[in-house]
C-alpha cells in the first residue's frame, strides 16, 4: 500500500505531465492558426500584386 507522502507525489507527477501536454497542444494549435493566418495573408498579397499588374498592363496598352 503505497504511503500518503508517495500519493501526493504521484498525483503531482501527473498534474506535471497534464499540464504540459496541454501546453504542448496550446502552442501546437497557435501554430496551425499562424500558418493558416500567413498563408491568407500571402494569398491574398499576390492577388494584390496580380490585380495591380494587370491594371498597369491595361494602362500601358497591353492586355494580358
Amino acid at each position: 500500500m503505497s504511503t500518503p507522502a508517495e500519493i501526493i507525489s504521484e498525483v503531482k507527477t501527473n498534474l506535471l505531465y497534464a499540464s504540459i501536454s496541454l501546453k504542448k497542444e496550446e502552442n501546437e494549435r497557435n501554430q496551425k492558426e499562424d500558418s493558416a493566418r500567413m498563408l491568407k495573408a500571402r494569398r491574398a498579397i499576390e492577388a494584390y500584386l496580380e490585380e495591380k499588374r494587370l491594371h498597369n498592363a491595361i494602362a500601358d496598352g497591353w492586355d494580358e
